[in-house]
């Protein structure tokens, strides 16, 4: 149920993105990154990990940070390099999670720890960028770091993925 309702809140983000409205942006998004946090904490304190919610939670979770980081390049607010490190990383295991489901090898290829801890990362800076925070809190500095850092992070993570799709596909010679 977060899910869809973090699902939901995917379009009235970017349009207050697109229509300028960087708090109401950075409000919804953060409302929207806070179901992501408490859905996995329900699902495993109470044991109610399930097939559609393995299969939804990342597709919500790429759809709100994919949009935010597409229009916040768009807006002149991400550069190229970073946007573009999202993107083909993103894609990257889109479609190998597409063919690990195809071929069966989908426990292969679950999320990876770096993978999420560069989700949050990037989470973070959506946020940090977007909210009216004090000055002191957006330096340039810390805005570079944290995209670094994510980058980092999702680079690492998409290696770990490259590595166990390579030994999956192998099996299946």
């Amino acid at each position: 149920m977060l899910t869809v309702f973090r699902l939901l809140l995917v379009p009235p983000m970017a349009l207050s993105l697109l229509a300028g409205d960087l708090t109401r942006a950075g409000i919804i998004f953060v409302v929207a990154a806070a179901t992501d946090a408490v859905d996995g904490w329900i699902a495993r304190r109470w044991h109610s990990v399930t097939t559609l919610g393995q299969l939804m939670d990342p597709v919500a979770d790429k759809l709100l940070v994919g949009t935010a980081v597409a229009l916040l390049w768009w807006t002149g607010l991400l550069p190229d390099w970073f946007a573009l490190a999202v993107a083909l990383r993103e894609g990257f295991v889109l479609v190998a999670s597409v063919w690990a489901r195809g071929r069966g090898h989908a426990d292969e290829l679950r999320p990876d720890p770096f993978g999420k801890t560069g989700n949050a990362v990037q989470m973070a800076l959506v946020a940090l960028i977007l909210l009216p925070l004090p000055l002191v809190l957006k330096t340039p500095t810390l805005l570079q770091a944290l995209m670094i850092a994510a980058t980092f992070l999702n680079l690492v993570s998409a290696a770990r993925y490259a590595q166990r799709w390579i030994r999956a596909r192998g099996s299946d010679a």
